[in-house]
Parts: C-alpha cells; structure tokens; sequence
C-alpha cells in the first residue's frame, strides 16, 4: 500500500511463445525468466498482492515452491498467440474479492529492471495524482514493456495501457530489452548487471 491505495501486482506467464520457445520457464541467471518478475514484486515497500496468470501448471508449481500462492489457471481463451493482455488483466481483477486501486503489469520478458524501478513508478503516479504511468527507453521514450501501471477505474474505463497523457518512467537503453527472441535474450543476459 502506498498512502492509502492498494496496488495489485499482475504477472502475465504463459506456457507458449511463438518467437522463443516456452520462453517464460527459460532459465536466466539461475531461475525462470517469469520467477524474476514475482521476486521482484514480492521485494516492493507498496505491493499488496501478487497475481500470476498463468495457463501452466509447472509454472504454478515452480511458483508455489518458492512460497507464492497461486490463483486458477488462466482461461484457455486468454492463452493463445493472439491472448491479449488487456483480457488477461481483466480476468485477474475480476477473479479478486478484494478491491485495489491500482494495477502494475510486470512482464516476465523485463528481468533487467530493479526494484526502484518499480517502488519510484509506484510513487510517481501516486504523488502526481495520475492515472497511469509507462516506462520507456530513456533515449528515444519507446516503450520498452518493463512497468505499466494503471488505476484500475480508470482502466475499466478506458480498457487500454497507452494514453497520450501518461506519466512516464524513463530507464536506460541497457536495461529496456523487452526479450521476445534469442537474440534479446542474449542481450539481456549480457546486460545483467
């Protein structure tokens, strides 16, 4: 919780992948690729609660052997090549009986962020009263997927992650590999700092 909003963490990790194979479980630095973004999320000062959506079962189980809890597995309908994220944030937020006000999409394919990364996005959109926060490559603003955050009304709403009006987290080009081939996931491991 940050000043009074509860904020829902949401890792999105599905099974398949059409560029990298079952890219999600491969192995970086000594864990799965989608354990870093859970991790990363169970080290937040403002982070309530950690949802994984997942159609795997073994990525349910790698998660609960390193103490999460797991929700159900995600919809068939949300699990193919042309899933969105949009229906699978959706999902999550319908599927909670608790309330929070904002959301905070960390994908799995962003293991080069840290941790103030996430806590300073947190803070920001809090303190500058927004409604939603992007992170970009620092050199040239391109999103590069690390952080979305959103209030959860207004992305109800609105039922889109981009506004011309987002606030955004600019990091540097180093760490703002979003890994979608073996080529990103080569850089990443070199990146890693």
């Amino acid at each position: 919780m940050i000043l009074g909003k509860k904020v829902l963490a949401i890792i999105p990790a599905r099974y398949g992948s059409k560029r990298l194979r079952s890219k999600n479980l491969k192995i970086f630095k000594g864990k799965p690729l989608f354990l870093w973004s859970m991790i990363l999320a169970k080290k937040s000062s403002y982070i309530d609660k950690i949802y994984l959506s997942t159609d795997s079962k073994k990525i349910s189980k790698i998660a609960k052997k390193n103490g999460f809890s797991i929700n159900k597995l995600r919809k068939k309908s949300l699990s193919g090549d042309q899933a969105s994220s949009l229906g699978l944030v959706l999902e999550a937020i319908k599927n909670l009986k608790i309330k929070y006000d904002f959301f905070i999409l960390l994908q799995p394919t962003s293991p080069l962020r840290f941790i103030r990364d996430v806590d300073y996005s947190l803070r920001k959109i809090i303190n500058k009263k927004g409604k939603s926060l992007i992170s970009v490559n620092r050199n040239n603003n391109n999103i590069n997927g690390a952080i979305y955050i959103q209030n959860i009304n207004f992305f109800l709403k609105n039922k889109k992650f981009v506004y011309k009006n987002s606030l955004l987290y600019k990091m540097p080009p180093s760490r703002s590999v979003d890994i979608n081939t073996l080529k990103d996931f080569k850089q990443a491991q070199k990146n890693y700092v």
